[in-house]
């Protein structure tokens, strides 16, 4: 697995890059073996003061596997309260990607098995 950690308008410590990635990699797990091959994208950003003085911290991150993207976005105070938003984010659009996969497979495997009933 590869991972670029990019920082805008915001210093980025060693330490809170390292909780940012440990935060994140945790959603690859329900990815299985395709996990070795993906490749996260995670920017911080300090947003703009006007209108967001209350959260000023923007994390972004996309996951890349076997040409598919998933994309996960949160705004809040600190970068690790943003990180737990986006970990969630990224774990909701991977579950919900797996279901439709399965479904698609077993919808597939009905139709077969119909047609092969056709003589009957």
């Amino acid at each position: 697995m590869n991972i670029v950690t990019k920082a805008t308008k915001y210093k980025l410590t060693p330490d809170t890059e390292a909780l940012v990635e440990e935060k994140l990699v945790a959603p690859l797990r329900l990815l299985g073996r395709k996990g070795d091959k993906a490749l996260l994208e995670i920017e911080v950003e300090q947003a703009p003061a006007e209108g967001r003085s209350s959260e000023p911290f923007r994390l972004v991150a996309r996951l890349i596997v076997d040409d598919k993207v998933f994309h996960a976005e949160a705004v809040k105070p600190t970068p690790e309260s943003a990180a737990d938003k986006v970990r969630s984010e990224l774990e909701a659009e991977i579950r919900k990607d797996r279901g439709r996969t399965r479904t698609f497979i077993r919808r597939g495997g009905a139709a077969l098995k119909e047609m092969l009933r056709f003589g009957r």
